[in-house]
């Protein structure tokens, strides 16, 4: 008997791929996802208790999409019956003249997103937790909280094989080709037929597209967390302390603090944009002490009340140029499309992501904003960097 094969391969088990395999396979394409590893591995930038969730961005396509997204994960909440957003509040801080900033501030005002503006002593008085230069000033929106990640991953790979995509573990991608009639993989050195593909491969996105003859400038970073101990659980616990970003004119261009989620578990640190380019599979998790040492600098003078680091990890950014996403079909190649939605802050977007990459490789186009993302546009043009400039994404 003739099998027939998949519609749609989506490569990556990451949030953006199985949000995308949900995607498709709920419009009835028969969909395959690969991963090369295990679903909730912690090689990428998937996996963890948190990711923040924000309508705090300077750029308005940003807010619009991530609007969707909200409702959508409350969605995924309710089929799936686990706990995945928490609202937190979130906390924009910064010198006055910072300019993403002051322009997060301008397009909230013009998107209507509610916040409030605070400045000393008002800053300091309403979040007693940081001590603050007088002349630093914040932006509060209410709206803002923490995914737990591992557990969206998990709930999107669920949902995807409830709707009958079929999910294979450990199925790493070699290339892939165009014929006359569609796709052909390299699967574990086995030739997979598809009828289109959407890579959402993370830190390999580049290598793969490489395959169908697309260069495309992606710089893979190693990023450092540090969890610190909250000796007062209730002062830095949700529902007290949100999640916060400190927006600095000099590196790291922010830095982000998440409240202790659970007792005994402290409060989350990172360096934002600040690791050092790795080869993809550089697999070691290498902890950067320096980078370490100015995170435990950072808390003992913005947030002194905090202990000693319990625990200290890694994680991938993958990084255009501009900071922005990828979202588009690949040139020459119109059944392989690409989902880089990356740059440190592309979790959150996830299920309206997976919604757009389908639409593009069913119809070729989709009604939401992403001429910010398209694979031509200059801002991806020019010379390569691991050092990425002081400016919002978004």
């Amino acid at each position: 008997m003739h099998v027939r094969p998949p519609d749609l391969v989506v490569i990556g088990g990451g949030v953006t791929g199985t949000a995308t395999a949900v995607a498709a396979a709920r419009r009835g394409l028969r969909t395959l996802l690969l991963e090369q590893f295990r679903i909730g591995h912690g090689h990428g930038s998937s996996h963890g208790p948190s990711r923040i969730i924000r309508l705090a961005y300077r750029a308005a396509d940003y807010v619009d999409l991530v609007q969707e997204a909200y409702s959508r994960w409350r969605a995924l909440e309710r089929e799936s019956g686990r706990r995945l957003l928490r609202t937190t509040g979130g906390l924009d801080i910064g010198s006055p003249g910072t300019e993403s900033l002051r322009g997060t501030a301008e397009t909230m005002r013009q998107r209507g997103v509610p916040h409030q503006h605070f400045s000393d002593p008002d800053l300091a008085l309403r979040f007693p937790q940081l001590r603050c230069e007088p002349s630093m000033v914040g932006l509060y929106q209410p709206d803002a909280g923490v995914l737990d990640a591992d557990a969206c991953v998990a709930a999107l790979a669920e949902r995807a094989a409830s709707c009958g995509a079929v999910i294979q573990e450990q199925a790493r991608v070699r290339g892939l080709h165009q014929t006359s009639d569609g796709m052909v993989l390299d699967v574990n050195e086995v030739s997979v037929h598809a009828g289109a593909v959407v890579i959402a491969a993370g830190s390999w996105t580049r290598q793969l597209l490489a395959t169908v003859g697309c260069s495309l400038e992606l710089v893979v970073t190693r990023e450092q967390v540090c969890h610190l101990a909250a000796p007062d659980s209730a002062g830095h616990g949700v529902g007290s302390f949100p999640v916060m970003i400190e927006h600095r004119t000099r590196r790291p261009p922010m830095i982000s603090a998440f409240p202790q989620l659970s007792p005994g578990k402290g409060v989350k640190l990172m360096l934002d944009r600040n690791g050092s380019a790795i080869n993809p599979d550089d697999l070691t998790g290498k902890i950067d002490q320096q980078a370490r040492r100015t995170l435990v600098g950072y808390a003992r003078r913005r947030m002194p009340a905090l202990g000693p680091v319990l625990t200290t990890e890694t994680c991938r950014y993958t990084m255009t140029r501009d900071e922005d996403f990828v979202l588009d079909l690949v040139p020459g190649c119109p059944r392989v499309a690409v989902a880089s939605a990356c740059s440190g802050h592309g979790f959150k977007f996830a299920p309206v992501i997976g919604e757009i990459m389908v639409n593009l490789v069913t119809g070729g186009e989709t009604a939401r904003p992403i001429d910010r993302f398209r694979i031509d546009r200059p801002g991806l043009r020019g010379a390569p960097t691991t050092r990425h400039r002081a400016r919002d994404r978004g």
